[in-house]
């Protein structure tokens, strides 16, 4: 009779074994989904636990915000400087690389000198992003007019500063040209160049360097790129100075110019230098300045002055 109560038939025993399947899944889902939730929480209070800790280094070791560290992004207080008397860990303090750093301080070793904030753009291995961040921050300072002589005697020493309008012995006094003369400043040197009023050796000697380094000048108003000529001086010079008809100008041959050689040129920065040479191993030759107007590197101002010193023979 106990046979009665333990006998099914077919649909019923199919039955059981659906309600047994259900039964085992939920026990083994649950399992797991409990088991997988625990790992879950247990890694993310360990994430939690490291993020807060590196967190706490960083602000207690550097001092900056949590902010700064979630962003990872370095943060350079950028000031106003000039790039010829700053020092190396200056440069690399506003986020430029230290070869950079050293690039600089080679060119003012051999004797370069940043006339503009413009000349920076021609430090090699300088980006554009980096000259256009540091640009608003470049003082170039003029050079003190004064000068000082330190005169010694036995007991004594005493500095002396004079400018050039104070009395001055007839014996150390430079001839000075009169009002109606004029002196080419291409062809004059130093001595020829002292001649003219308000001029002395400093001046002649930058102008005859830098006319070496242009190539030659094609009006007067170049006089104001020279290192320390100001409007008011060039205003007292400007009378006494000219340029011959057709002057001689040194041209750069654009293809055949290495890329030290195009640079080196005032007028023509890092970038324009890369144009001209990257253009040249494209085409073999450039043939004429319409050519770089393409490139916005060349401005109709850069193409006007490079017309006198650029040589596409």
């Amino acid at each position: 009779m106990w046979k009665d109560f333990f006998s099914f038939t077919k649909k019923e025993r199919q039955g059981i074994f659906i309600l047994i399947a259900l039964m085992s899944g939920i026990c083994i889902g649950k399992f797991f989904f409990s088991r997988e939730k625990q790992l879950s929480d247990k890694e993310d209070i360990i994430i939690e636990h490291t993020t807060e800790k590196r967190k706490n280094e960083v602000e207690n070791s550097s001092g900056e915000s949590s902010s700064d560290y979630q962003t990872n992004k370095p943060a350079y207080i950028l000031k106003p400087f000039d790039p010829n008397s700053a020092d190396s860990s200056t440069f690399v303090s506003f986020g430029l690389k230290p070869y950079i750093a050293k690039n600089i301080i080679r060119y003012r070793n051999k004797g370069g000198k940043f006339k503009s904030a413009d000349d920076f753009a021609k430090v090699y291995g300088l980006t554009s992003g980096d000259f256009n961040r540091l640009k608003p921050y470049i003082q170039i300072k003029s050079e003190m007019q004064s000068i000082q002589i330190q005169q010694t005697s036995k007991d004594t020493a005493t500095k002396v500063s004079f400018s050039p309008k104070e009395n001055i012995p007839a014996s150390q006094k430079q001839e000075k040209i009169a009002l109606g003369t004029i002196i080419d400043i291409n062809s004059a040197d130093t001595a020829e160049l002292k001649k003219i009023p308000f001029i002395g050796s400093s001046y002649a000697q930058r102008i005859v360097k830098y006319r070496e380094i242009l190539g030659g000048f094609y009006t007067i108003e170049q006089l104001k790129e020279v290192y320390g000529f100001d409007g008011d001086l060039f205003l007292k010079v400007s009378p006494y100075v000219g340029i011959a008809e057709n002057p001689h100008i040194q041209a750069i041959s654009v293809n055949q110019s290495s890329l030290d050689r195009l640079k080196a040129h005032p007028y023509i920065n890092f970038y324009q230098a890369k144009v001209i040479i990257e253009l040249r191993k494209k085409k073999g030759k450039i043939s004429n300045f319409s050519e770089l107007a393409m490139f916005e590197e060349f401005t109709e101002k850069d193409l006007e002055r490079l017309k006198f010193y650029l040589s596409f023979e």
